[in-house]
């Protein structure tokens, strides 16, 4: 083949590569910008969608419990991702508000919902879009499927005991999903570790109370403080007497006869030197003519 056609080829392939890079970009930029103009319009009923920091990939919404549901005046914030592959792949949604629910994990917010999965699993296909996944979350707080759940210890308590689930459901969206929550009770485990709610106090005391007997009040009057800062001034110590202190003072004291007997010995020694060279010198004056 020509070494120029080869050339042609492949730069062709080099943009073509190119051009599948960036469609799928072009295609998600296209359908989320349309897609949040529609949400910010004509939004569903009880959801509000906005897009963080201006862009199309990261979106935050909040959706309004319904009535007659345990999760009603409650306002629950959920972060969205769109990936890359959007349309083609579905999006990246969870709870950022805890919600006690058996299709929601209230560590990390994920959701068990089939819209949200790719086929054969799930039902997701490129013509849904962001204002039917909302609604089909709002939905699913109101018609739990407990038959598919992610925790499933909250699922038996739907099944077994309707009326206990309804209970925690409520104290949740009080303590979490409303503008007046001011507790945040212990993530929830498993069902068998006890609550540390009000009727249980004396059971399960909370971490305020024991911080509380761990902290000392301290003491307003002066009088007080200075006297307790005297006490804790250490009082002179009273010489006590050792045997081995004794044995050392004896030993020091024999070193020092020692040395004052050797400074005497010098001093006489330096004496006899002197005399002698006196006695020397006097001999010499006698002995010249």
């Amino acid at each position: 083949m020509n070494a120029g056609l080869l050339q042609f080829l492949f730069s062709f392939r080099q943009v073509c590569e190119k051009f599948n890079e960036m469609m799928p970009n072009n295609i998600r930029t296209m359908r989320m910008s349309k897609e949040i103009l529609d949400l910010t319009r004509n939004p569903p009923h009880g959801v509000t969608c906005w897009a963080k920091n201006d862009r199309n990939d990261l979106l935050e919404a909040i959706v309004q419990g319904s009535e007659d549901t345990p999760y009603a005046n409650g306002s629950f914030r959920i972060d969205i991702v769109i990936p890359d592959r959007y349309p083609m792949d579905p999006p990246q949604l969870k709870f950022l508000t805890k919600v006690y629910h058996p299709n929601i994990d209230n560590v990390t917010g994920l959701i068990c919902l089939d819209v949200l999965k790719m086929p054969p699993q799930g039902r997701w296909r490129p013509v849904n879009n962001l204002s039917l996944i909302l609604t089909a979350v709002k939905q699913l707080l109101s018609d739990p499927n407990p038959h598919d759940p992610l925790d499933s210890a909250i699922a038996q308590e739907y099944i077994a005991n309707k009326s206990l689930f309804t209970e925690n459901a409520k104290k949740w969206t009080q303590l979490y999903a409303m503008d007046n929550s001011t507790t945040r009770p212990p993530k929830r485990k498993s069902m068998e570790e006890p609550n540390c709610d009000e009727k249980s106090k004396r059971l399960c005391p909370s971490s305020e109370s024991e911080s509380s007997k761990n902290e000392q009040p301290q003491s307003e009057d002066p009088t007080v403080s200075t006297s307790e800062s005297s006490s804790k001034i250490p009082s002179k110590r009273k010489r006590t007497i050792d045997p081995d202190s004794g044995e050392s003072s004896k030993r020091s004291n024999n070193l020092r006869l020692e040395d004052d007997s050797i400074s005497e010995k010098q001093d006489r020694n330096s004496n006899t030197i002197n005399n002698s060279r006196i006695q020397l010198r006097s001999k010499m004056h006698q002995c010249d003519p």
